[in-house]
């Protein structure tokens, strides 16, 4: 089959996101259907990534000016509407939060288009909005978990299936918020941020993939004894709640899953067979949204009922309800080339192409087609249904472009990961769990070598096997934040060394800790957006293993156990580039070969030295 987006179903796929964009902003279909004329959230943020993945540059300022919008109509929580209607002129006539229930998914997704366009695009303007409603949307979020336990509660009908009968804790949800954390994490240099996509993650495969054990999870105990005997290719959860489980096949879900490399191996492995049995299921036409259907008489038929809109639209095999929809099996391709699982990645494109192409006469880029007789269903020429056809084709015609383009880790960066999680399992291994008191393990090393990646890690090993975690970073405890540290070197060389850290406070903070001394730690966290030392708050209570990561940790004096990564600057260069983390200089090179030579000796006292090539050797 040939990818080429420049020709043939790729071109007239384009075609459809150029007439969508012709106005003010992109709205999700041309066709004056219902509501589906206006700018949604989720659909222009869709619309706007396979732009992005397509370099359509001429249509980047649609994309610009569908998140302005939505952003100047968001509310006084920080959170974006699910769709506003625009005037020709630019004004918002109309602004919807949702129906019967609000979208907890539209504020992921723009964060989502708004960062990765920030990636694409120089916009010192936008790039202020955008930080500012990442702290409002992600301050929301945590007033969603409702009792702090890394999961959001959310209201059947509040996301894209918002005719379907998902509730509670639905992974949809928790994985665009993971996607989202990280991404900005990462755009902005927020290391808590980072930090809460992280115990995200955790709580992903600890309550969804079953990948860790349940004794502290959000399961009831009667639902933890039910899932003893759980088999991901058997059965998956889409959501949960005290009171149930909604245990049907989400394949929007498992897409984002594979494509942010969340699952461990064997996980993966049984995800695909599962998603090949869906697959044949369904005549070899596509990967229902949901399956298996529910069928009238079903005791989720009568949910399926009452909830719906305009009309009821979810019988056997339609819509949420089986339906084969294009933008679901366009992220599922991406998915499973994600994963390396090209074969099934090439038979679903396939399929989805076949599919498109059989109806596009009478009905192009459907929202959905029927699961038994593929016939098309819903609105016609729907930016969702192009979309995910583009997605698809550059997943397979360009895998390395399409990860760049939607943020996700490349080939290399997997493998590179996949080293460090080995690593970081042996490390775990040779560490003093006893479990008679606080462990504090010191993660040291040259810039650009490693620490944060090992001691992120090292966190989820940690925590997947039970431990309560807290990870502190050096680069919050500098007395000066980064542009003006920068400054002061530049001013007097001499500054540069470990004077420049408070490492009597970070010693201080690890003692308290460890002797249980304080339930909450106050830790300063450096802004790098302002520059600027702010402060927060870290639950510090019945820690059994506290994480430090930075340059110069291996002076620590409350340290037990001490991990040094040797690579020096020269070795880490490019890994410093890729990063972003700092303009490779003259002065930034002199900066970092006298940091060397004050850090490498931390190597003497290591009780496990890991070299460039991510060998450990145990020293004792």
């Amino acid at each position: 089959m040939n990818y080429d987006i420049h020709s043939g179903l790729g071109a007239k796929a384009l075609s459809v996101l150029r007439a969508a964009s012709a106005g003010r902003g992109i709205r999700a279909t041309t066709e004056q259907t219902e509501n589906y004329n206006n700018v949604w959230a989720r659909d222009s943020a869709v619309a706007g990534l396979a732009l992005l993945a397509a370099g359509q540059q001429e249509l980047y300022p649609a994309l610009k000016e569908s998140l302005v919008l939505l952003q100047q109509a968001a509310d006084g929580s920080g959170q974006i509407p699910s769709n506003i209607t625009v005037a020709e002129d630019g004004r918002i006539t109309r602004v919807s939060f949702g129906g019967p229930a609000g979208r907890t998914d539209a504020s992921f997704w723009w964060l989502i288009a708004a960062l990765l366009y920030l990636h694409r695009q120089e916009d010192g303007a936008l790039k202020n909005v955008v930080f500012r409603q990442c702290t409002a949307i992600f301050q929301l979020a945590n007033h969603w978990e409702f009792n702090h336990n890394g999961l959001m509660y959310v209201p059947m009908s509040s996301n894209w299936a918002d005719e379907y009968v998902t509730h509670g804790y639905v992974l949809y949800d928790q994985l665009l918020r993971y996607w989202a954390l990280g991404l900005a994490g990462s755009f902005f240099q927020q290391e808590s941020w980072q930090e809460k996509a992280l115990s995200v993650k955790v709580a992903i495969k600890q309550h969804y993939l079953l990948e860790a054990e349940l004794d502290n999870s959000l399961y009831t105990a009667a639902q933890r004894a039910a899932l003893r005997s759980f088999d991901l290719s058997q059965n998956f959860i889409a959501s949960f709640s005290p009171g149930d489980r909604v245990e049907k096949y989400d394949a929007w879900s498992i897409a984002l899953l594979l494509l942010l490399d969340i699952p461990s191996e064997a996980s993966t492995a049984r995800l695909v067979a599962a998603l090949v049995q869906g697959f044949r299921s369904a005549g070899g036409r596509g990967v229902p949204a949901f399956w298996p259907v529910v069928d009238e008489g079903d005791a989720l038929y009568e949910r399926l009922q009452q909830n719906h809109h305009y009309r009821f639209k979810n019988r056997p095999g339609h819509f949420h309800n089986g339906g084969l929809w294009p933008v679901v099996n366009g992220f599922l391709v991406a998915g499973l080339q994600q994963a390396g699982r090209r074969q099934e990645a090439e038979a679903l494109m396939t399929a989805l192409h076949n599919l498109l192409a059989a109806a596009h006469a009478q009905h192009p880029f459907a929202e959905y087609f029927d699961l038994q007789t593929a016939s098309p269903g819903g609105v016609g020429n729907l930016c969702f249904s192009a979309a995910g056809y583009l997605l698809g084709a550059q997943a397979l015609a360009a895998p390395a472009g399409l990860q760049h383009a939607l943020g996700l880790p490349t080939a290399g960066e997997a493998r590179f990961l996949h080293q460090v999680r080995a690593v970081a399992a042996a490390i775990v291994e040779q560490l003093p769990l006893n479990g008679q008191g606080c462990l504090a393990v010191s993660i040291a090393g040259e810039s650009g070598c490693g620490k944060t990646t090992l001691g992120t890690t090292l966190h989820e090993l940690l925590l997947e096997k039970g431990h309560k975690v807290l990870l502190l970073h050096q680069d919050e405890y500098f007395r000066l934040p980064p542009r003006q540290n920068h400054e002061a070197r530049l001013q007097d060389f001499d500054h540069i060394g470990p004077s420049e850290v408070r490492l009597d406070l970070l010693d201080e903070h690890i003692r308290l800790v460890k002797e249980g001394a304080v339930q909450k730690l106050i830790s300063p966290v450096m802004n790098w957006a302002t520059d600027t030392e702010e402060s927060r708050e870290l639950e510090a209570g019945d820690v059994g293993v506290i994480l430090v990561d930075g340059t110069y940790t291996s002076l620590l004096k409350a340290v037990d156990y001490r991990v040094f990564l040797s690579a020096t600057y020269k070795e880490t260069r490019q890994n410093r580039i890729r990063r972003n983390r700092e303009t490779v200089t003259a002065f930034i090179e002199q900066v970092l070969e006298k940091e060397s030579r004050l850090i490498q000796p931390g190597a003497l006292q290591a009780d496990v030295v890991v070299d460039a090539g991510w060998e450990p050797r145990f020293c004792r």
